[in-house]
C-alpha cells in the first residue's frame, strides 16, 4: 500500500497552522508559506490547495474538478491523492474525518 491509499476519501483537508496560501508579490506564482520556507505551487496544486477548506471532502474536490476539467475521475483521483499525500508529508496539511 502506498501513502496516498491511506488518505480517507471522506476526509476534508485543511492548510496545518501556519501555513498560508498566496501569490508571491513578484512573480504573482501560488504559494504556500510556512515558517521553514516558501513552496511554489503549479497550477493544479494551488487549484487543489484552494480547494482544501476543511469543510470540502476529498471526493466531492474530485468530483466538482472532474466537472470543470472534463477529466475521469478515476484519473483525477490519483493526481489529487499524490498531491495532498505530498503536501500531508511535508506537514502543510492536515485532513478533518
Amino acid at each position: 500500500m502506498n501513502a496516498r491509499d491511506a488518505i480517507p476519501l471522506p476526509s476534508c483537508p485543511t492548510l496545518a497552522r501556519q501555513v498560508r496560501f498566496r501569490l508571491d508579490p513578484v512573480s504573482a506564482e501560488p504559494v504556500l508559506l510556512y515558517p521553514e520556507g516558501v513552496l511554489v505551487l503549479n497550477e493544479t496544486a494551488a487549484d487543489i490547495v484552494q480547494r482544501c477548506d476543511g469543510k470540502t471532502a476529498i471526493t466531492q474536490m474530485i468530483a466538482q474538478m472532474s466537472d470543470e476539467y472534463q477529466v475521469d475521475e478515476a484519473t483525477l483521483r490519483d493526481d489529487v491523492l499524490d498531491c495532498l499525500t505530498d503536501l500531508s508529508q511535508r506537514s502543510l496539511l492536515v485532513f478533518i474525518p
